[in-house]
């Protein structure tokens, strides 16, 4: 799991600490069964680690303590792989990054369980900290994360939303553990309370640019970058920032209205994709994802310190310019 050079160039900076980040993950699991850990590995190694970057350059900059910094940053690993977990389930995922999701491997039964193991895990890591601020951040963060994924569920119809909807789905789906993870950077950085909140702040802005790029690119990326295929929320019936976009133009939207209705059609999928990236939504919602990280630059201007500032704008833009 030794990640010799990040492709994120802004988290190259913390490569040793990413790399004690790995350590721990795989120790976290050490006491799990053979097979549950052989399942659940994979699920642990991948992924980009953009909650456990942003945990440790803002605990560069506030000159935080690197082990229980690289703690943190594995617990809320941790719980985001739990999540995706759990997610691949509800979504009826096969593919979660090019690799088969849990529920493909195990039955889904163990699969729940699986997550709720890597939940507890999460906690027991957070535990050993024995700070009850931080418990309770992350705490609130799986909260507010539950919350919106119950809330997506129980959405009324396929893709019956509004922008405003889906701008607070996505704040608790997605904005939420980021603003966890970078409030409780700051915590173990013995940071002021007026610190710990603008550190939340810009977490919360750099979680809904990544979340309204990955919107994007799920109608405009490749299935060989993403690891799955593309539209896959536009096949669940899920009205994203690019889809509410289009349906506001008011011009041809016959074949998205059909597939958020529930038509599986393969052939009207990919008709409804090619007229969402010829009609402008693609860029007007890329125009959004900017804003959020305009916003988040001039949150950083206003924290103390700056020994990872520089590395943390470069985050930011890597977060809106990515292609997968």
């Amino acid at each position: 799991m030794n990640r010799r050079s990040h492709p994120i160039p802004p988290l190259r900076a913390v490569q040793p600490e990413l790399d004690q980040v790995e350590g721990l993950l795989q120790a976290a699991i050490a006491d799990a069964g053979e097979q549950l850990r052989r399942a659940v590995l994979p699920h642990l190694s991948g992924g980009k680690r953009l909650r456990a970057g942003l945990i440790l350059l803002l605990g560069r900059q506030l000159d935080a303590p690197v082990g229980p910094l690289c703690r943190l940053a594995a617990a809320v690993e941790m719980l985001h792989a739990a999540t995706l977990v759990h997610d691949d389930i509800i979504d009826g995922a096969d593919l979660r990054r090019g690799v088969p999701t849990l529920h493909s491997l195990l039955p889904t039964s163990a699969a729940i369980l699986a997550g709720d193991y890597l939940f507890a895990r999460s906690v027991a890591l957070v535990a050993e900290l024995e700070n009850p601020r931080l418990l309770g951040s992350l705490a609130e963060g799986l909260k507010r994360t539950s919350a919106g994924e119950i809330e997506e569920a129980l959405r009324d119809g396929p893709g019956g939303r509004s922008k405003s909807q889906y701008y607070r789905s996505i704040e608790a789906k997605t904005a939420a553990l980021f603003a966890a993870s970078a409030a409780m950077a700051a915590m173990v950085a013995g940071a002021d309370d007026k610190t710990v909140r603008t550190c939340g702040a810009f977490g919360r802005e750099l979680g809904l640019a990544f979340q309204v790029v990955d919107d994007v690119l799920d109608l405009d990326g490749s299935p060989d970058r993403l690891g799955k295929p593309a539209g896959g929320d536009l096949r669940q019936g899920l009205a994203t920032l690019p889809v509410l976009l289009f349906l506001e133009q008011g011009e041809d939207t016959e074949s998205i209205r059909r597939i958020l209705a529930g038509d599986g059609d393969q052939a009207l999928l990919e008709a409804a994709i090619r007229d969402i990236r010829a009609s402008g939504a693609l860029d007007q919602a890329m125009a959004e994802a900017r804003r959020f990280s305009a916003q988040a630059k001039c949150l950083l201007d206003t924290l103390p310190g700056g020994a990872a500032s520089a590395d943390l704008a470069s985050l930011l833009d890597y977060v809106v310019e990515r292609r997968a």
